[in-house]
């Protein structure tokens, strides 16, 4: 069952890291952000395997998360097998608000209050609100800490900056990739392991 999980774990990270490498080209393209020693379309040669190092540590996260929380938060459906239609639809949104932030980068507190806000919209109308949103909320500290240690280390800078080497908007791009990864996790890993 560990192997089965692991492979789900490494599918989803290829696929995420794919994705976000893809959407932060269009980050470079737009201007929104910018490395000091760029290899290929503007970016530096570490964006891809990054990425899905990331992903990786963010999947192998909510399988662990996922099972120890089930005594204080509701977690059953999360963590069951889920449909390719909700994951596409998840990853499509996910997608999109990425690619939003980079042709929208030019107005960073209308950007933040169309991503919180439509986080929060999505957020109502979903099931297992509590684990979503810790998700969530993880996810929007944790990349915005990790982005903003590496604007700190000059390896990347962003245009607009309001914390922490990072602009503000970046956590509601982290917070849609809930979304994406909790049915990620339910179409890649949950299903093979059951």
């Amino acid at each position: 069952m560990l192997a089965r999980n692991a492979t789900g774990v490494v599918k989803l990270a290829a696929l995420g890291g794919i994705a976000a490498t893809v959407c932060d080209a269009n980050h470079v393209a737009t201007g929104t952000l910018a490395y000091p020693r760029p290899v290929l379309f503007g970016q530096a040669w570490w964006v891809l395997p990054g990425f899905f190092v990331g992903f990786v540590l963010m999947g192998a996260s909510y399988l662990v998360a996922g099972s120890r929380a089930r005594t204080t938060l509701s977690t059953a459906e999360s963590c069951a097998p889920g449909t390719v239609s909700a994951f596409v639809e998840a990853m499509t949104s996910f997608v999109l608000v990425y690619l939003m932030s980079g042709f929208g980068n030019e107005s960073p507190a209308a950007l933040s209050l169309v991503f919180y806000g439509a986080f929060a919209v999505r957020w109502a109308f979903t099931y297992e609100r509590a684990w979503l949103l810790a998700v969530a909320v993880t996810l929007a500290i944790g990349g915005m800490a990790a982005e903003g240690s590496m604007g700190a280390a000059e390896i990347v800078a962003y245009r607009h900056v309001d914390v922490f080497h990072v602009p503000m908007w970046l956590g509601g791009v982290y917070m849609h990739g809930a979304f994406a990864l909790r049915e990620g996790m339910r179409v890649l890993v949950y299903r093979r392991a059951g």
